[in-house]
């Protein structure tokens, strides 16, 4: 066998060693989750924490896992925010008080909608949270490290401002559902509908007691989804590494920060 076939074969088993370790962490976690699965009288609060120590233990350590709201440079502040994925490297929440914090949108990777049953009226609430959430991360600022030749010759470490219009990605997480139909497709359609009236965008939608996933095709028009009816929560895993591939993350420019709110940049 030549070099190049066994280098293959190797690269192809360690991936699919990979993806085995992926199945059964998700495994893991749905019977780890459906334990902890809120009961009656167990609503809102507890439903978020059972997800965020599922995901603090699940992501990579780049990510760091809180809740609170998110405010940009021109002022404008998101709702209360379930579960707010941040990067805690390069820049820290400003405020932080009974466990919940302020976020600047430079430091935030996503955020992720809980609900204990999702119903229609809670799945449109949590479009237009998400919505909001958009239009104040459209605009994040930050000072990227980079060099520049001095007249004499040598290089001078600088930063230089970057404004970056990609807001963070945005999910839902719901453990059950209730009215949004009893088939994977009749929830799809229904989902489909609320995006495209609301002419919104959504990274990922996971009903786990259905193991049903599904998120919004970009730049669609008509609203197209993607997504399946099975292993909803890896789905959910991989869908949300995947969202963070091409997202930029820096040290954020405070400066922004100094100037009167609502100011033109």
């Amino acid at each position: 066998m030549s070099d190049s076939k066994r280098t293959r074969g190797r690269q192809e088993a360690s991936h699919n060693v990979y993806l085995d370790g992926l199945q059964l962490l998700a495994e893991h976690s749905q019977r780890h989750l459906a334990q902890l699965m809120p009961h009656n009288g167990e609503l809102g609060r507890n439903a978020e924490e059972i997800l965020k120590s599922i995901l603090e233990k699940i992501l990579p350590k780049r990510f760091s896992v809180g809740t609170g709201v998110i405010i940009n440079a021109r002022g404008e502040v998101s709702q209360q925010t379930d579960i707010v994925i941040y990067d805690g490297f390069y820049n820290s929440p400003l405020l932080s008080e009974f466990g919940s914090c302020v976020y600047p949108a430079e430091m935030v990777y996503a955020t992720i909608e809980v609900k204990t049953v999702l119903k229609k009226s809670e799945l449109d609430a949590s479009i237009d949270a998400i919505m909001r959430l958009r239009h104040v991360g459209k605009q994040r600022h930050y000072l990227v490290p980079d060099f520049e030749e001095t007249s004499e010759g040598k290089r001078k470490a600088i930063s230089r401002k970057l404004v970056i219009t990609v807001p963070p990605r945005n999910f839902i997480f719901a453990f059950k559902q209730s009215g949004l139909g009893p088939t994977y497709q009749d929830f799809c359609t229904k989902l489909t509908t609320i995006l495209e009236a609301k002419n919104a965008h959504v990274h990922g939608v996971c009903v786990l007691d259905k193991n049903w996933f599904a998120a919004r095709k970009a730049y669609r028009v008509p609203a197209e989804l993607f997504g399946q009816h099975g292993n909803g929560l890896l789905t959910f895993y991989y869908y949300f590494l995947k969202a963070q591939e091409n997202y930029l993350m820096y040290p954020m420019d405070l400066e922004v920060y100094l100037r009167p709110p609502n100011t033109k940049f």
